[in-house]
């Protein structure tokens, strides 16, 4: 009787499982990393966990995928599709603004996924086209074939710094775990003596949490804008 009752639970679990989970595609299976990663890490996409998540076995995965790098190199690839491009012939400072701010725009989106972004964005086409808009702004603009490359490369690295630097985004935690974790952060911080830190004390919950999203990334986008620029002008000088 009790074998019986315990068979038609876990048949019941299992029809569940096969309801809710989502249909296996190519699509589908980049979509559900990224969300996976955003979740819980990066460390998290894993093909036997996906392919539970799925209801099917690991095998099934790889007739979309030949492998997980195959899957982290899709998922980069995923992140620069849309990316919005400026357009060629605006003021060459607004080009090099508008790259910057599509870069933060698409990388906020999937935080968990970052680390992908610096591998892929010159073998994604969205990538390879938004760095050649760049590239020729700055050198429209007087820098030389290495200032400009330099300068494009720092603009990736600024996005990706404010993404993964946001106060309280903690995104190699598990979701569930991220305000605790940044809780404990704050009121370490806060516990500090007033005499020694007053500072820190008082920026605490700033330098922890993130209250104003916009704000964050619109100042960080702000500060490589005016750094390029004052290159630009100390050249022309």
């Amino acid at each position: 009787m009790v074998s019986g009752t315990s068979t038609k639970r876990s048949n019941a679990r299992g029809a569940r499982r096969a309801v809710a989970a989502p249909e296996l595609s190519r699509e589908s299976l980049i979509d559900h990393a990224l969300d996976l990663a955003d979740r819980e890490g990066l460390d998290a996409v894993a093909i036997r966990r996906i392919a539970t998540d799925f209801g099917v076995t690991p095998m099934a995965l790889y007739w979309h995928v030949k492998n997980k790098d195959e899957l982290l190199d899709a998922m980069g690839d995923r992140i620069f599709q849309s990316l919005s491009i400026p357009p060629a012939g605006a003021d060459w400072l607004d080009q090099v603004r508008a790259a910057l701010v599509s870069l933060v725009d698409v990388l906020r989106r999937h935080p968990g996924s970052v680390d992908l972004a610096m591998a892929r964005v010159l073998l994604s086409p969205e990538g390879q086209l938004l760095a050649e808009r760049t590239l020729g702004a700055l050198r429209g603009a007087g820098f030389s074939v290495r200032q400009a490359a330099d300068l494009a490369r720092q603009a990736l690295f600024t996005a990706v710094m404010l993404v993964q630097g946001r106060p309280g985004a903690e995104i190699d935690t598990h979701e569930d775990e991220r305000a605790a974790k940044t809780a404990a952060k704050t009121a370490a911080i806060a516990g500090l003596s007033t005499a020694q830190f007053p500072n820190l004390v008082d920026c605490a919950e700033a330098l922890t949490n993130c209250d104003d999203e916009d704000a964050y990334y619109g100042g960080g986008i702000d500060l490589y804008v005016a750094g390029v620029e004052e290159l630009h002008r100390k050249a022309a000088r």
